[in-house]
């Protein structure tokens, strides 16, 4: 046994120092780039991780050699204390392609993951199917099912962050996560450049087809790119921060619960109506110690998607943002805005609603985007939604866009106005023009103006707080300093009477990507 044990440790040793050889890994050190067995062990915790597969190699055995782990690092471990399962592609061994042998082994992994409760991290940076492996019939009807992420269920959080040059698997993984991060400098696509030349002559680059800055801002397709390795890495932990373990359980809350007032709140509204101001000042100030993390901060701008902490609750943040738009509803922001409920609502993470936007876009280019499907889409999941939900109305709240808001009667728990606040079918000043189109009309610009600017005010009269107020279309109207307070405290009550086992969560296998 001791012989056998001997060979044992020195193989590990070998796999682990090695990986697809030791030139490969040195090559990738003197770069200033990680490894795969680095990017996990600069996640998890010191000396926590243990690995599956340690010894798995290609299906062919004359690929064998120098193929330990067959370009997939698997295992479990712990993040700040919490285990969660985490794997890797490593482009060591046959530029982390995709084999029978890491097929099965990655989807091991992820079916062990589901049965421990952990959430899944995975570093992708896959080359693509291993086409020697994969070419033919019988290869191509032996694969593992891809059933276990399609029909995932949002039963525990999944992770990706991609770190190289990412077809394949890795892309899939990322397309079906709850939280995607991207380096710079890296792509992700489902099919290389090479492929797309072959197939069809067109000549594009990988950043062109694939980077950070394409996903970030125009396909949306990750929630955070990211300039260096540790910042890919503190993402990564940030979110596991708010998220809890698995759809079954809660996030722990902290020690921070608020009680004092924010009087910097009472500035943050202009008094100008249509002034524009930034929301992320309020989530400044309504998250505790002023830190959250948002995602898709570049796609979709006139919404705001974040997580953060109230009164030490892991909360979900969906604010319009009057920088963009005027904080307007768009094809973009419906999408953002559902593929975050469907986050929050399904692993238990109270949301907040931060209400100032003049309605939904229009014009032909919106419409073309298919704004009309992607507004109902958001409805109904205003509608599905099980998790406590808060509402605020700081400013403007016209038409659908209210509705879309999560307002009173789309099933808000809680809905509080500023005094700021203006709710209405349309803006004041678009009804004047819309009513009384006919007395407009000849009018010059300058005249125009002047006589929108008195026929509105007897629409805005109607428009205020206190008219909601009067008639229970709202719960409350608030001094805005003291919005973090009775958030938290709202959000308390509520989550005493939500049971994760009992809730109906419809949302739970909505698909993830829109």
């Amino acid at each position: 046994m001791s012989e056998l044990t001997d060979k044992l440790t020195s193989e590990r040793q070998k796999a682990v120092s090695e990986m697809g050889g030791a030139e490969k890994v040195a090559k990738i050190h003197a770069k200033g780039g990680y490894t795969a067995r680095d990017w996990i062990n600069n996640l998890v915790d010191r000396e926590s991780f243990q690995e599956i597969g340690t010894f798995a190699q290609a299906a062919k055995p004359e690929q064998r050699d120098g193929s330990y782990g067959d370009g997939k690092i698997c295992g479990h471990a712990q993040v700040a204390g919490r285990p969660i399962t985490v794997g890797a592609d490593d482009n060591t061994v046959k530029g982390a392609s995709e084999g029978p042998s890491n097929l099965w082994k990655s989807h091991r992994l992820y079916r062990q993951a589901l049965s421990f409760g952990n959430p899944f991290v995975w570093f992708g940076q896959c080359g693509g199917g291993r086409v020697d492996d994969l070419l033919g019939a019988a290869a191509m009807t032996r694969q593992p099912a891809m059933e276990l992420f399609e029909l995932r269920q949002r039963r525990i959080p999944m992770i990706t962050a991609i770190v190289g040059r990412s077809y394949g698997q890795s892309s899939f993984m990322a397309a079906l996560s709850d939280f995607v991060v991207q380096l710079r400098g890296t792509a992700m696509a489902v099919t290389s450049p090479r492929v797309i030349q072959v197939a069809t002559s067109e000549t594009i680059d990988e950043e062109a087809l694939g980077g950070a800055d394409v996903h970030s801002e125009r396909s949306g397709q990750i929630d955070l790119a990211v300039d260096t390795k540790d910042e890919a890495i503190t993402a990564i932990q940030q979110f596991l921060s708010y998220v809890p373990n698995n759809a079954e359980s809660i996030s722990p809350r902290t020690e921070s619960r608020r009680t004092a007032p924010e009087p910097a709140l009472r500035q943050v509204v202009p008094e100008a109506r249509r002034r524009a101001y930034d929301m992320r000042k309020v989530l400044g100030y309504l998250a505790d110690d002023g830190r959250y993390l948002e995602l898709k901060p570049k796609f979709g701008r006139s919404l705001i998607t974040a997580l953060a902490r109230v009164s030490g609750h892991s909360v979900g943040i969906v604010a319009n943002q009057p920088m963009f738009q005027a904080g307007a509803m768009s094809p973009a922001g419906c999408d953002k805005a559902v593929r975050f409920i469907c986050l929050c609502d399904s692993f238990n993470i109270p949301l907040i609603f931060l209400v100032d936007t003049p309605g939904f876009l229009v014009g032909s280019t919106v419409e073309h985007e298919r704004l009309l499907f992607k507004a109902m889409m958001l409805s109904q999941a205003l509608a599905h939604a099980r998790v406590p939900r808060v509402t605020f109305i700081l400013r403007k709240a016209f038409g659908l866009a209210y509705f879309a808001m999560s307002c009173y009667e789309q099933g808000s728990g809680f809905t509080c106005a500023w005094p700021t606040a203006e709710i209405s079918f349309m803006d004041p000043e678009v009804a004047a023009n819309v009513v009384h189109a006919g007395q407009l009309e000849g009018l010059s610009l300058e005249a125009k103006r002047a006589q929108v600017a008195t026929l509105s005010q007897r629409f805005a009269k109607e428009t205020g707080a206190f008219d909601a107020a009067a008639v229970m279309g709202v719960d409350e109207i608030i001094d805005p300093a003291e919005t973090p307070r009775i958030a938290g405290d709202a959000i308390e009550r509520m989550l005493q009477a939500y049971n994760p086992a009992a809730a109906k969560r419809v949302l739970t296998s909505w698909p993830t990507c829109f």
